[in-house]
């Protein structure tokens, strides 16, 4: 199971409208585009489900573009929507799907997952989980933020 995290928006005080509507910065497209590649080999997964809210949808239609994927909207995972009981109930008919949506959302599901506290999640951040969707049945492998990505490409 692979979770990511919206990339980086307009700033809530930066933005007139809705917060539902508000828009990745070219920032943000940048950072989830670049990790979004180096992470493209351990995709896996058959499906993307994200939230319906502007920046995670927009995050989810550019992971879609590089892994050549579908999409799917999933109301339940819009800002603070589900508990992670919730969600997992909705995982147990799919778990080979990456989850797109926003924090504390998908740090509480990590913990919940991994049996742990909730783990914090940068923007345009990827948690790659192994296991049983399930409360304490998944292995969290690995979770990149966007420096750590940039840190890789400096290496290389």
């Amino acid at each position: 199971m692979i979770l990511l995290r919206h990339g980086v928006a307009v700033e809530r005080g930066e933005w007139p409208g809705d917060d539902a509507e508000r828009p990745l910065t070219k920032a943000g497209v940048h950072q989830a585009t670049t990790t979004l590649k180096l992470v493209r080999p351990l995709v896996k997964a058959i499906e993307i489900w994200t939230s319906p809210w502007l920046r995670a949808r927009a995050t989810a239609e550019l992971a879609s573009a590089i892994w050549k994927l579908p999409l799917r909207e999933a109301p339940w995972l819009a800002g603070e929507a589900a508990t992670p009981k919730q969600v997992l109930d909705q995982l147990r008919t799919a778990p080979d799907v990456v989850l797109v949506g926003h924090e504390p959302d998908l740090g509480a599901l990590i913990g919940h997952l991994i049996g742990a506290k909730s783990v914090a999640m940068a923007k345009a951040g990827i948690a790659v989980l192994k296991g049983s969707p399930e409360a304490g049945g998944m292995e969290l492998k690995l979770l990149l933020s966007p420096k750590a990505v940039a840190t890789i490409y400096d290496m290389a």
